[in-house]
């Protein structure tokens, strides 16, 4: 929304901007009006006043309210909720909604909410059959998984299909990553067609899995306890390098899927219950900390856009490593800004990726 704006009153296109005067506090005065006077409070970004071309020093002021979790929002003191009834004709009429239409309006949010934690609890339980299965390592002998980290990356309101399931193959094979001095996913793993999505097994070696829907939702997990030269625990660089390679990634899949906007970032660590971090410096020296003393699992999201896991991949991974890292036991390794750079440049280095000159934190 645009204060300042003189539209038509037609179809609603901008004719020009003759601007408002300027009042102080007024970016103030609209933010908590929002917040005040309307059920459930409803958040909303105002813009710094800005100068129009007409004379007068007048201004305008843009709003951008993100699309709401507790929709539909109702203006305290209103009777009830206006409803446009078709919003492409030249000139739409507005009426107060019945109760059927306010039923619809509740329930199509509860409906997409309840489809995106359907489908990464659907992906995490996918996971867990995947790893409870007796698998072997390259000597032949039985290995048991451990500690693994899951990771959703989904838009926040997954309410179209974003592709037919037929492609999400292809889109998957054009958007591998090094990593590793193999691409990710690897092109021996197997790949398999569930009910709308498309997985990969053992993508980044055993006791891993990816998995992409036709709504958006990406699902990474993987095993993060290993033997380490006889040290076992949770190699602290390997994990660095997964939240890397995890973030970027999902980044080239939303493009390519044609997602933008508002997502959600979804991590959790289970069977951490004392396994011990692990770090070394350089192959020279192990050190080996107290890991969850009493917690086996932990989870926690975090919500961003696509804009920013674009433009700002490691800041994203920084957060998820500083949550994960709190969540683990191991604080002190993330409890400043300098020490999270190391630690991301460090899973640079796992990931046989060129160091950045510059973080984009």
């Amino acid at each position: 929304m645009i204060v300042g704006a003189r539209a038509d009153s037609k179809d609603g296109r901008i004719e020009n901007l003759p601007g408002v005067e300027v009042e102080p506090g007024y970016k103030q005065k609209l933010t908590q009006w929002c917040f005040d006077a309307v059920s459930p409070p409803m958040t909303v970004e105002v813009s710094d006043p800005i100068p129009v071309s007409t004379d007068g020093g007048k201004v305008s002021y843009v709003l951008y309210v993100p699309e709401s979790d507790v929709a539909p929002h109702f203006i305290n003191g209103r009777k009830g909720v206006w409803v446009r009834t078709d919003e492409f004709s030249s000139r739409f009429e507005a009426h107060l909604s019945d109760e059927r239409e306010l039923r619809h309006l509740f329930d199509r949010r509860r409906s997409i909410n309840d489809r995106r934690v359907r489908l990464l609890e659907r992906a995490s339980k996918r996971f867990a059959t995947f790893t409870a299965r007796p698998q072997t390592d390259y000597t032949g002998e039985a290995r048991k998984t451990g500690a693994r980290l899951e990771i959703g990356i989904t838009p926040r309101f997954p309410t179209r299909r974003l592709c037919e399931q037929e492609r999400l193959e292809g889109l998957t094979m054009e958007n591998m990553l090094r990593w590793r001095g193999v691409e990710f996913p690897r092109t021996a793993s197997s790949l398999l067609s569930q009910h709308e999505t498309l997985i990969a097994l053992q993508p980044a070696g055993h006791f891993s899995m990816f998995e992409v829907s036709f709504w958006g939702t990406l699902f990474y997990g993987t095993q993060i306890e290993e033997d380490n030269n006889g040290t076992p625990g949770i190699h602290l660089l390997q994990f660095a390098g997964y939240m890397l390679l995890f973030v970027n990634h999902a980044r080239v899949m939303l493009q390519s899927l044609g997602y933008s906007g508002p997502i959600l970032l979804e991590v959790a660590l289970t069977s951490i219950l004392q396994v011990p971090w692990v770090y070394a410096d350089h192959g020279m020296w192990i050190e080996s900390r107290p890991g969850s003393e009493l917690d086996d699992a932990a989870r926690f999201t975090i919500t961003s856009s696509t804009e920013v896991l674009n433009e700002k991949p490691d800041r994203v991974a920084m957060e998820l490593l500083r949550f994960a890292l709190f969540s683990g036991n191991w604080r002190q390794i993330v409890d400043s800004p300098q020490k999270l750079e190391n630690l991301v440049r460090g899973g640079y280095l796992f990931n046989n990726w060129p160091q950045p000159e510059n973080l984009k934190s």
